[in-house]
């Protein structure tokens, strides 16, 4: 069993390789949909920037400005790694259009974000089958579209490109990687934004994370406007809902050989509102969807008593005659927190400024995203001695677990030595319980604490620990849904209540 197995639900195991009746259309333009028909997004009132004591992430965090969404000035670029600005056009002959969404903003964004340490992308996008058709099998308008986005960035000192094809014929596999090799070796970085799940087999992950920096998934869009409610971006798959979810869809690029260091899990500041024939979960809807911003959701929350479903981890509203499913700051941080335990490469957004403004999103990517010590509460340095545990997490009886210390520091050019001990639950049998990734089988259910501190000669860090909550899948089950994972939940102070309460307290990061 690889490391990566504990963090997947058992129903994703045996996922079907055929789409389900109803499922989205995920293989389709995701990013279109906004650009077509732009959610509303509330007039918001940029406060000051983080203070230089905020810390910068540790791992990749990637977020899309679109245009219609305010001001890219106003971003916090502390919080970011990347920006992408949305969007300039590929024509048929690999010429370039509305390159005026990227000129009239690129130099304020650069100065901006280069002052914070932020790296700026210019987001190309391919949403229609002609354009792709013609310009990636040839290798001259290949060329001129190479030439012309590297005259984009270096024009006003950017640092990349954001290459975002979507809806690509399977014919186009192999050109798309060759056009990625040609653009990486006239910029800086390269990153692709790609497909939750690819129907047509279109796009070579393995070798598009060879030639390129990195690999948006487009983590949303698996409950479609056109389809039927349910959750956009499911953390988990499972009954009532298909497999795919974003845990599955991360095992699949790992197992078509994207390693997980080229992996950004994109995730939704939006969720969508159905017209719906009743509040039955699942859902069946009259008319299509629409896209409602975080910060709309959150706000309608405030007052419509939301509900949460255990199975995808995710919050939902049932106004009169329709469903909406959204994300909020919680069920963010859990995917967030899945994503840096999955020793993923980071996190990106779709998109900028539809996120809440007052209810600590920031501060809570920022949480998450860095490795805090509890003295100073500074990033952890390479002279700082700190033992890291890593991410608390649910298991299964029977499945082999493998504990995470890697995100540990030291002095820097100084050899770590680890020392793991279980302090608490079923007593089990540590396997290289020395070294940074240890592992044990659980077989019993029950709450297993361990302890880690590291060291280097006569210097000892402070410990850290981690929880391993070990359920029984019967009893998990019904704990988890209240008896009946069909029916609407209790809102999401019941559910704090019992064990996916307690589970999500336990995922955020400790200290």
């Amino acid at each position: 069993m690889t490391s990566m197995m504990w963090l997947l639900s058992p129903t994703l195991l045996a996922a079907s390789a055929e789409a389900p009746a109803g499922s989205s259309a995920v293989q389709h333009s995701v990013h279109a949909e906004h650009l077509a028909a732009p959610p509303t997004v509330p007039a918001r009132h940029p406060g000051p920037p983080s203070a230089d004591s905020v810390p910068r992430p540790d791992v990749t965090v990637y977020g899309y400005h679109a245009y219609w969404t305010g001001d890219p000035a106003h971003l916090d670029f502390s919080r970011l790694s990347h920006v992408a600005i949305f969007n300039v056009d590929l024509e048929s002959d690999g010429s370039l259009s509305s390159t005026s969404t990227w000129t009239e903003v690129a130099d304020e964004v650069v100065a901006l974000a280069h002052a914070a340490g932020t790296k700026v992308h210019l987001c190309v996008t391919g949403f229609d089958d002609a354009e792709l058709n013609s310009v990636l099998p040839s290798a001259s308008y290949r060329a001129t579209a190479v030439a012309e986005l590297a005259a984009l960035v270096r024009a006003h000192g950017a640092d990349g490109v954001n290459v975002d094809f979507e809806g690509m014929d399977a014919s186009n596999r192999a050109h798309l990687v060759s056009f990625v090799e040609e653009l990486k070796a006239e910029v800086d970085e390269v990153v692709l934004a790609t497909p939750a799940v690819d129907w047509q087999d279109a796009y070579d992950y393995a070798e598009l994370a060879r030639v390129s920096d990195g690999l948006f998934i487009m983590g949303y869009g698996y409950h479609w406007s056109s389809g039927d409610p349910g959750p956009v971006g499911p953390l988990y798959g499972g009954e009532p809902w298909s497999a795919y979810s974003l845990a599955w869809t991360v095992e699949d690029y790992l197992d078509k050989g994207a390693p997980a260091d080229k992996i950004i899990l994109g995730l939704p500041l939006y969720g969508r509102e159905w017209p719906s024939e009743s509040h039955d979960i699942p859902g069946t809807a009259t008319d299509s969807g629409t896209a409602v911003v975080m910060s709309t959701a959150m706000e309608r929350a405030a007052s419509e008593a939301p509900y949460f479903d255990s199975v995808s981890r995710t919050p939902y509203l049932l106004p009169a005659g329709t469903q909406l499913w959204y994300d909020d700051v919680d069920s963010t941080r859990e995917r967030i927190a899945w994503a840096v335990e999955a020793g993923l490469q980071g996190v990106g957004f779709w998109a900028l400024q539809y996120e809440p403004t007052g209810e600590g999103f920031w501060e809570m990517v920022t949480e998450e995203t860095t490795y805090l010590t509890a003295d100073t509460g500074q990033s952890g340095t390479s002279d700082e001695l700190l033992a890291r545990a890593g991410q608390s997490f649910l298991a299964y009886p029977g499945e082999t677990i493998v504990l995470n210390g890697t995100g540990s520091t030291g002095p820097e050019g100084e050899v770590l030595n680890y020392t793991w001990t279980q302090v608490a639950g079923p007593e089990v049998r540590l396997v290289r319980g020395d070294t940074a990734q240890p592992e044990f089988l659980a077989a019993e259910p029950g709450t297993h604490t361990f302890s880690l501190f590291v060291s280097v000669g006569a210097q000892y860090s402070a410990t850290d620990e981690v929880d391993v909550i070990v359920v029984d899948p019967e009893a998990g089950a019904g704990l988890f849904s209240d008896g009946c994972s069909t029916a609407p939940s209790p809102a999401r102070g019941t559910v704090a209540l019992g064990l996916a309460g307690l589970l999500l307290g336990l995922l955020r990061r400790r200290r």
